[in-house]
């Protein structure tokens, strides 16, 4: 006999209610709602008016918003302003997440899970009429929130590792699909005697280039366009930052095997990922990472120490160990061993 699970509904509702929570919050994003607000109490038509949104949409919108503490209304005076969490959705915020939130991603594909579970590949092309990096690459506005969203992830996720790794003194420091320089740009200012090489597609280059200028290291690196999965340019360190999760095992063994032709003997590979646990349950943030790279990328996903093993030997790494960052990043540490199979 069931016993009555009021808590276990109670749970369920939560999530239910959760998922339109996260649309709304992407929505309101998008629409730079959070900018608008973020000097104070803004009547509610009159910002309805600029955005061009019907008000009484968007007011509903703003209640819903105000449930989960983005955002404070006052229905007397119509009014409505940002909370302190709210206010990591605006551009200018020292650790704004608007990017994250904006850009296309799993709220646009998600509810094509069927597709995925059914034929186990990325629910993008049903989504989105074509591959996600296809779309991204045909729509340069979306390409550049989406490197945003990255850098804001990198911010949070590779920059606290830089300073647990020991850098040389000397050498070319290469970052292989290093976007918009966030990373790269931290190393050079941690280790002021190397040289620095940002590899990625053309389109996203610029802001690179306009990041390395702002903190005046433009003369110290350069910044060339390139294909993952050709030869890279030789350096005595290589960077794979947040890259290989998007890949499948033989994509990831083929770049990997391209960054080893290039490498000298000796040559360090760091690659910056979560790991997965060998045995046992996943957390929470790890499963959800799994699953939304395989409903973006075909056959891309979270691996384990033991994948990543591998993988790294079958392209001619040995590797040497891991540094923990913080929660939901290693730096998996490789050098270059002997030709690649």
């Amino acid at each position: 006999m069931y016993r009555e699970p009021i808590a276990e509904i109670a749970a369920l509702f939560d999530v239910y209610q959760q998922g339109l929570a996260f649309h709304a919050i992407c929505a309101m994003t998008r629409l730079e709602v959070p900018d608008r607000l973020a000097d104070g109490p803004r009547d509610v038509p009159g910002v309805a008016a600029e955005l061009g949104l019907d008000a009484d949409a968007f007011r509903r919108l703003l209640r819903l918003l105000e449930c989960h503490e983005i955002v404070g209304y006052d229905p007397g005076a119509d009014e409505a302003w940002l909370t302190d969490r709210g206010e990591l959705l605006c551009r200018d915020h020292p650790m704004s997440l608007r990017a994250t939130f904006a850009t296309l991603g799993v709220s646009d594909v998600a509810h094509r899970l069927v597709d995925t579970l059914r034929t186990g590949g990325p629910a993008a092309p049903a989504a989105l009429g074509e591959g996600f990096w296809e779309y991204l690459a045909a729509r340069p506005d979306r390409q550049a929130v989406f490197s945003e969203a990255m850098a804001e992830q990198a911010r949070l996720l590779s920059l606290p590792c830089v300073p647990l790794l020991d850098w040389p003194a000397g050498g070319t420091v290469a970052d292989v699909g290093g976007g918009s320089g966030v990373l790269l740009t931290a190393v050079l200012e941690a280790a002021p005697g190397v040289r620095g090489l940002l590899l990625d597609q053309p389109q996203v280059l610029p802001r690179a280039r306009e990041r390395l200028a702002r903190h005046g290291l433009a003369d110290r690196c350069d910044v060339l366009p390139h294909d993952l999965f050709d030869r890279a340019p030789a350096a005595e360190v290589y960077l794979l930052s947040r890259v290989l999760h998007d890949w499948d095992d033989a994509s990831v063994a083929r770049i990997l095997s391209r960054l080893a032709e290039a490498a000298a003997p000796g040559a360090r590979l760091r690659l910056f990922e979560d790991l997965l646990p060998e045995k046992g349950p996943l957390a929470p943030t790890q499963a959800w990472s799994d699953v939304v790279m395989m409903v973006l990328y075909d056959g891309a996903r979270e691996r384990t120490l033991g994948q990543y093993r591998a993988l790294l030997e079958q392209a001619g790494w040995v590797l040497d160990g891991t540094v923990a960052g913080p929660p939901g990043m290693h730096v998996i540490e490789a050098r270059r061993g002997g030709r690649p199979a």
